[in-house]
C-alpha cells in the first residue's frame, strides 16, 4: 500500500473497510459499492442502480456515458462496472465516452470560470486510451454537435446513467441536451453525476456559473423533466463522501414508465 493511501486511512479509518474490500476478491460487487471499495463509486452507484431500474421495468439493455473523459480512468472504470453489472444483472450495457481530444477549450465568457480552468487542461492521447478499452465507443468533438448525432444514432439503447466532467458552463449546458431526448432514449429515471459542483477553497461553485448554473437553466427550460439532488443519499451510504453532493437524477415526470411501480410488492400493515 502506497504512503499516501496509508496516511489518508490514519486519518480517515472508516474507510479501512472498503480498502480491505478492494484487496478480497471473494466480497461480492453489492459489498463493495456499500464501501466505496471499487474505483470511481459515484459510476458505479449511478451504472447499478440505473440497471435495477431498467431491469425491473422489464427492458433489457440500457447505456451509460461519460462526458470530458481525458486520460480515460474513468471511461475504463466506467466500463468494468458496466461489464459486472451486465453479468450480474443480465442487462445489456453499451458504454460511451465524450471528449474533445485537444483537452478544454477557450472559455465563452466569465460562466466557465476561467479562474479555474485553462484552455488545454486535461488533453487526451487517444491512440493509447482506444488501445485499452475493451467495448467503450470513444466519440470525438464538440458536445455540441456530437450529442445531437448520438441521439440520432440507430438502435441506441435508453440512457440510464450520465457522468458530467466537462467543467465549463458553456460545455455542460451543450451537453444537457441528452436528457433533452426522446423519451424512448431514457429511462424515466436517469442517475447523473456531475463533477464540477464542488471543488477546493479557490473554485467557490455557485448556481450562477459553471454546471450548477446549467444544471438551474436546463430545469427553468423544462416543465416535466428536473435534475435532482438525491435527497439523503449520504445517509444511505455506509462512508460519507464527497460524490454524495454530486449525485444528481433527472426525473422525466411525463416518460411513459415514469408511474411503473416497481417498489417492493411485500408491504404489509401491521397488525395491531
Amino acid at each position: 500500500m502506497k504512503v499516501k493511501r496509508l496516511g489518508r486511512l490514519v486519518l480517515e479509518p472508516t474507510r479501512i473497510p472498503g480498502e480491505f474490500l478492494r484487496r478480497w476478491p471473494p466480497a461480492s460487487f453489492e459489498t463493495k459499492l456499500k464501501w466505496d471499495a471499487l474505483e470511481r463509486p459515484a459510476y458505479a452507484y449511478g451504472t447499478y442502480h440505473a440497471a435495477r431500474q431498467a431491469r425491473a421495468l422489464g427492458l433489457n439493455g440500457m447505456s451509460v456515458i461519460e462526458l470530458g473523459v481525458a486520460g480515460g480512468r474513468g471511461l475504463l472504470a466506467l466500463e468494468s462496472h458496466a461489464r459486472t453489472i451486465s453479468a450480474q444483472l443480465g442487462i445489456d450495457i453499451d458504454v460511451y465516452g465524450f471528449d474533445l481530444v485537444s483537452g478544454i477549450p477557450e472559455p465563452q465568457d466569465y460562466r466557465d470560470l476561467p479562474y479555474v480552468w485553462k484552455p488545454g487542461y486535461f488533453e487526451m492521447d487517444f491512440d493509447l486510451l482506444q488501445s485499452r478499452l475493451q467495448t467503450a465507443k470513444l466519440i470525438v468533438g464538440d458536445v455540441a454537435s456530437t450529442v445531437p448525432e448520438f441521439l440520432g444514432r440507430p438502435g441506441l439503447r435508453p440512457i440510464g446513467f450520465v457522468a458530467f466532467d466537462l467543467d465549463y458552463y458553456s460545455s455542460t449546458a451543450a451537453a444537457l441536451a441528452l436528457l433533452s431526448a426522446d423519451a424512448s432514449l431514457l429511462l424515466p429515471r436517469v442517475f447523473c453525476y456531475f463533477d464540477d459542483v464542488v471543488g477546493d477553497d479557490s473554485e467557490l461553485h455557485s448556481e450562477f456559473t459553471g454546471e450548477l448554473l446549467a444544471i438551474s437553466e436546463f430545469n427553468a427550460q423544462h416543465h416535466d423533466r428536473k435534475l435532482a439532488r438525491i435527497h439523503g443519499l449520504m445517509y444511505k451510504r455506509m462512508i460519507p463522501a464527497e460524490w454524495h453532493a454530486k449525485q444528481f437524477v433527472l426525473h422525466s415526470f411525463s416518460h411513459p414508465l415514469y408511474a411503473k411501480h416497481i417498489g417492493r410488492s411485500d408491504w404489509q400493515i401491521p397488525i395491531a
